[in-house]
This record gives structure tokens, C-alpha cells and sequence, in this order.
């Protein structure tokens, strides 16, 4: 037999080898593979206040139409029991995750429910002023496989969850099929998120103003300049220096610059950069008031360094004093945060102010004025010299 011909027998017996094993495959069900007989669900709560609050969720059952006709439509109701978050959970990021509860099915199939978040215990929503929550939009639609049993009755053979819509209701990369198992990794997750406006108070939705937000705002920076020596009864500071400051905003989980309407000083909006970073200018006696900024919202205020001054400022994060902050010398910009944990305060519910003071380094009348004392030095050395140089000459001339 010729090289030729053993080759084409070798490949017909291949290919009628393949086309017997193709028969003999078994078909697979929709939804086979890895099975999963039950599904957790997670929340996943954002706070910078401590709440009591619960989280309501529906699982409606789909019925067949828009091209989808292999769908038991016998009454199956699946509970999904509430979230519920307590004041001792605290504040920050916080998760749980528990089990969805399936009925006892009476029909083998395919059953498919639209999971969606409904509600939440406090009312809110996110067309509040002071406070908000922001409610997750999220779907997922959840397919629950049921086969007959050995025994004559029904049991859950696989689940299959799919993404349709994000938190914010819309379809994106995260859509798709989820984790549901009880472990870090699960994806059948629902997000939302308290705010409430810094300097508010304790209870934001009270109809009354909080008389320390009308004053203060969410945070508020204020610019004093003074004399160097407290005796100067004649020092009058200048109305027309600059001072330059940058706050720094690190927004908490869940929340921008825009969550509460965009952050405004004395109500016109600023321009906060992708680095969190914002610039403005002081004068004395010159405030400036912070409004919709969000509890929790870590600041870092910095003064830049300014010939012939020195700052000092007096901090109060939540009603609460801080340390002072204090520069060490003349023309060195100063920088309120939390020394200690290198990082911002975090505004709270109460008051919230960073009182700037500037020292000019200026002397009483009957002494040298420390702005001018370089140009006396130099004044004087020349004089020196001056002098120096007519004695030499002269000298130079009677010999």
C-alpha cells in the first residue's frame, strides 16, 4: 500500500472514529456544569455615621414571553430576608452575607426570578439635602434548575445568577455571571451608601438649621493677621496680602464631590482636581464656608509659606479642639492634619473650623524694623567701606 492511500484510510478511520464519540457524548441540560444548590447574597453598607437601618430586597418570579418559552410558571416564592444593620456594626465598609431561602418545589424545570433591592428602613433616598441614601440599582436575574429525585420528589439540581444592571442601573463590564457561594469572592451583591453633610449635626433632617451649620457650614477657614510684638498699639495689618492655601479632600467610600450637589465656598462651586487637591486665597479677616462636603471626609488645610509671616491655627474636627498647629519660624507654610496618623481629619456631624492667624514680623517704633534690617546691614557695610577707602587714600596722598 502506498504512502498516499494508508494516509487517506488513517484519516477516514479518524473521522468516523470522531463522528461515533460525537454520538455517544451525553447532551448536557442548560445550566450544567459547575452546579450550585445554593445562593448567598451580599450587602455591602457604606457609613460614616453610626446606623440602625435595614436593607429590603424582591425576588420576582419571570413568566415566559419575548422569546423566552421554557420557563415553569407554577407559583414558586423565594425569600430573600432583610439586611439588617445596627449602630454596633459601626462605621466604615461594612458586609454581610446570608443565604436566600428557596420554597419546596412541586414541578421539575427551569425557574428565573429578577432579584432587586426595594428599600430601606430610615425612608431615605438619594433626593436628600442634608442626608441621602444611595440606594443600589442593581439586577440580577436568578435561574433555579429543579430535576425530579430517585424517590418521586423535586430538589434544586443548580442555580445560575446572572448581572444584568450595576449599582448605578446600568449594564457594564461587572454584568454577567456571579459568584454566589458564601466567600469573599461572591458577586450577587448589592452597594449603598449614608451621607450626611459635615456640621450638620445630629439630626440633619430636623427642619430647623443647625445654628453651627449656618455659621460654619461643613468646614469653615478663617484669616487673622497680628502684629509680631503685642505691645505695637500701631500695627495695622495689611488688608491686601495674600495667602495661599490648598485642602486637600479624600471623599469616603462610595461618595465624590458631587454626592451632596458639588462642594461650594460661600456658595459657589470650586474646582476640586482628580488629586482631591483645591486652591484659594485668604486675606485678613477674610472666611471662607464649606458646604457639601460628606461626614467622614478627610481634610488636610495647608498654608503656603509667606515672606515675613508666620502661621499658627487653632483646629476643631467635630467639635472636638485638636492641637494647635504652630510654624517655627518666619516664611514656612503650616499644615493642619493628623500629625499622628499622617492623614487627614475627618469632618464629622458638629462643628468643623480651621482658625488661621498670622504673625508680621514687625518691632515697636523705638527699635529696627526686622523687614528692613538687611538693607540697614548692607547700608552700613558700605558706609564701612566707603569710609575705608577715602582714610586710605588720603594716607596714601600725604606720603
Amino acid at each position: 500500500m502506498s504512502m498516499k492511500k494508508f494516509t487517506k484510510k488513517m484519516l477516514a478511520i479518524v473521522a468516523a472514529g470522531a463522528m461515533t464519540m460525537g454520538l455517544a457524548m451525553p447532551v448536557f441540560a442548560e445550566g450544567a456544569g459547575t452546579t450550585t444548590k445554593e445562593a448567598y447574597i451580599t450587602k455591602v453598607f457604606n457609613t460614616e455615621v453610626a446606623k440602625d437601618v435595614n436593607f429590603t430586597f424582591k425576588a420576582e418570579q419571570q413568566k415566559n414571553g419575548a422569546g423566552v418559552d421554557n420557563l415553569v410558571e407554577t407559583k414558586a416564592d423565594v425569600t430573600i430576608n432583610d439586611a439588617k444593620f445596627t449602630t454596633n456594626d459601626g462605621t466604615g465598609t461594612i458586609t454581610k452575607r446570608w443565604a436566600v431561602t428557596f420554597p419546596t418545589y412541586k414541578e421539575a424545570g427551569k425557574y428565573s426570578y429578577k432579584v432587586t433591592e426595594t428599600g430601606n428602613s430610615l425612608g431615605l433616598d438619594d433626593k436628600g439635602t442634608e442626608e441621602k441614601m444611595l440606594m443600589s440599582k442593581a439586577e440580577y436575574i436568578m435561574d433555579v434548575y429543579v430535576s425530579n429525585t430517585a424517590a418521586g420528589g423535586y430538589e434544586i439540581s443548580n442555580i445560575i445568577v446572572s448581572k444584568t444592571k450595576n449599582d448605578q442601573g446600568a449594564a457594564d463590564s461587572t454584568t454577567g455571571k456571579v459568584d454566589i457561594s458564601d466567600g469573599v469572592n461572591n458577586g450577587f451583591k448589592f452597594e449603598n451608601t449614608y451621607v450626611q453633610e459635615a456640621g450638620t449635626g445630629t439630626t440633619p433632617s430636623n427642619p430647623t438649621p443647625d445654628p453651627n451649620y449656618t455659621e460654619n457650614g461643613s468646614l469653615k477657614i478663617s484669616k487673622n493677621v497680628i502684629g509680631n510684638e503685642s505691645s505695637d498699639t500701631s500695627f495695622a495689618a495689611s488688608t491686601s496680602d495674600e495667602f495661599n492655601f490648598t485642602v486637600n479632600f479624600a471623599f469616603p467610600a462610595g461618595t465624590n464631590k458631587t454626592t451632596l450637589g458639588g462642594v461650594k465656598v460661600n456658595g459657589t462651586e470650586i474646582t476640586i482636581g482628580d488629586d482631591g487637591n483645591a486652591t484659594l486665597i485668604l486675606k485678613h479677616n477674610e472666611t471662607k464656608k464649606f458646604t457639601g462636603v460628606p461626614v467622614g471626609t478627610k481634610i488636610i488645610v495647608t498654608e503656603a509659606a509667606k515672606a515675613n509671616y508666620k502661621g499658627s491655627a487653632a483646629v476643631v474636627i467635630n467639635n472636638e479642639n485638636k492641637a494647635a498647629v504652630v510654624a517655627t519660624k518666619f516664611n514656612e507654610e503650616i499644615k493642619v492634619w493628623d500629625d499622628t496618623a499622617h492623614t487627614g481629619y475627618k469632618l464629622g456631624q458638629t462643628k468643623n473650623t480651621v482658625d488661621v492667624t498670622n504673625k508680621f514680623n514687625n518691632v515697636p517704633t523705638t527699635g529696627i524694623i526686622m523687614n528692613t534690617l538687611p538693607y540697614v546691614l548692607m547700608v552700613a557695610l558700605c558706609a564701612v567701606a566707603l569710609f575705608g577707602f577715602v582714610a586710605f587714600k588720603r594716607k596714601k596722598v600725604q606720603k
